[in-house]
């Protein structure tokens, strides 16, 4: 986040810093929000380990599927952020956007994990 910033102070575009432009502070903004949510399944899900099985299942999918969704979405907008710096080697976005991706695919996907919700919540 603090490279996103020093980019977006630094780097012009039409003799005006690119972080000037309403839509990538606004970007940011959403992001920050986005990975606040996926804190709150994973604490959600920590939670219910206590509970009966079906409820642990439940919140288990619900923070899987939270997680890969919002990875997903941080790894995307991570790169579209930084623009082609994004999926260099030096920057250590491009690995964790890597990684990102990878962990959504791990143990079941998002899609995998909303079907597995869905289907526990009409048994329930």
């Amino acid at each position: 986040m603090q490279f996103s910033t020093w980019l977006h102070k630094v780097f012009d575009l039409f003799g005006v810093p690119i972080g000037a432009f309403q839509a990538l502070p606004h970007r940011m903004v959403q992001l920050a929000l986005e990975i606040e949510q996926s804190r709150s399944a994973v604490i959600n899900a920590a939670a219910a380990l206590g509970a009966d099985h079906a409820a642990r299942e439940r919140a288990l999918s619900a923070a899987k599927y939270t997680i890969g969704r919002i990875g997903t979405l941080v790894a995307e907008e991570g790169i579209q952020l930084h623009g082609g710096i994004g999926m260099t080697r030096e920057l250590p976005l491009s690995h964790f956007a890597k990684r990102l991706i990878i962990i959504d695919h791990q143990l079941g996907d998002r899609d995998h994990h909303l079907k597995r919700y869905m289907f526990m919540k009409r048994t329930k």
